[in-house]
Order: C-alpha cells, then structure tokens, then sequence
C-alpha cells in the first residue's frame, strides 16, 4: 500500500484548464508579495506580508521546507503566480485533510479557485483515497463558501467562537465549516 506522502511526491505538479498547480520557489517571491500584502487580499486569512523579505521566508519556510501537500497557483496564459492551495492537517491513518487557498484579488470571480479546489479534491478522493476533507472560511467573506460549494463540498456547521481575528481588534471570527466524504464524492463524480 502506498503511503499519502509518496502519493503527493509524485502528484507535485497538477494542470487544469486554465491552472498549473507546482511547488512554490523563490522565484515566485514578487508574484506572492503583490496578493500576500494586500489587506483586502489577505483579510479572511493570514496578516499581510510587510516586504518582500518576509515573503521570501515565508516561502522558504512553509513551501519549500514542507513541499507536500502545497501548491502554488500559475496562471497558465502568463505564468503568473495567482494564489496557492494546500492539504494541511493531514492524517494518514483516518485519511482525513483540511484544504486552504487564497488568490489575488484580481483574479476573483473567474472561477479559478473553484478549478484549483476542485482538482486538489480529484487528487485527494482519487489518487490518495482520503476519507474526508474540510475547508472553512470566515463567516463574513460567503464567498469562498461558494466557492467550496460550487467544487462540491457540502456545508457542516457554524463555529461560532472559532479564533481571534489578527485584523481587528477584539473581533472574534465565526467560521463556516464544509466538507467533502469519499462517499458523498464518488455519488457525485
């Protein structure tokens, strides 16, 4: 039986229509920087980058020193770095993973995060036979919800005291949980 890991060793690079899902270098630094310092980019899920220094050690450190299961987001007309989507808190033995994503704001509404979470889900229920995927999102920013829905993952609940917002003093975020059973995939699929 082949291991998760080995599985998203030799899945390092996907494609889709408009999308080539790859490892993220440092080459990519300036593409990252100009979504991953907006605040309106990165309001729902991490705080801005403040130079292009921290986002080169940020790509070292979360893509480069733990490649599997990360994936930067290139726009295959241009070559340009868009966004990046990951499988994180990965168990292997309930074969259970959690996916995140963000995309530069000039590219939202053109579908492409929903192309992008919807091949990290084929790769996920197909090629490493996961049990279950989640997602979330802040409750005040319904579209990523959408997009979640829209790859066809199903919504579960409201945490309604989830974590403290890094953004806004004192506000505490609610977040929408969705997921995805290798059952619920393969009625659909």
């Amino acid at each position: 039986m082949e291991s998760i890991y080995l599985k998203l060793a030799e899945n390092r690079t996907l494609e889709t229509e408009r999308l080539l899902l790859r490892p993220v270098t440092l080459d990519d630094a300036e593409d990252m920087f100009e979504y991953s310092s907006d605040e309106e980019n990165t309001r729902y899920t991490f705080l801005p980058n403040k130079d292009l220094e921290e986002t080169k050690n940020i790509i070292a450190r979360l893509f480069m020193g733990r490649p599997l299961g990360n994936w930067g987001i290139e726009l295959k007309e241009n070559g340009k770095l868009i966004g990046s989507i990951d499988l994180h808190k990965l168990d292997p033995v309930l074969k259970k993973a959690a996916i995140g994503y963000v995309i530069h704001k000039n590219y939202w509404n053109q579908g492409l995060a929903t192309e992008a979470l919807k091949e990290i889900i084929q790769l996920a229920f197909e090629s490493l036979n996961m049990n279950m995927l989640v997602a979330l999102h802040d409750v005040e920013n319904p579209a990523s919800g959408r997009v979640m829905e829209k790859a066809g993952m199903n919504f579960s609940h409201i945490d309604p005291y989830a974590a403290l917002d890094l953004h806004k003093e004192g506000r505490i975020f609610q977040r929408a949980y969705y997921r995805l059973t290798k059952e619920d995939y393969f009625k659909k699929y």
